[in-house]
């Protein structure tokens, strides 16, 4: 009965961080899913998908995210 105790001491002292460890997940597969989908749309309208980052220095960087004929 200590083992199931403890866990469930556990569980409640970090339910705050792994409720938010799954909305970061979720976060990043749609924007993963988002890029995807714009490429396939890109390539099926017979364009090409142009889609990077560049990082000019250590403080910025610049997303390109577009169809070029």
């Amino acid at each position: 009965m200590g083992i199931a105790s403890y866990e469930m001491e556990l569980t409640n002292k970090y339910e705050s961080v792994i409720r938010n460890k799954w909305f970061w997940i979720i976060v990043v597969l749609m924007i993963v899913i988002g890029y995807f989908s714009y490429a396939y749309y890109c390539t099926s309208r017979g364009y090409n998908f142009q889609g990077g980052i560049k990082f000019h220095s250590p403080k910025s960087w610049e997303m390109m995210i577009g169809c070029k004929r």
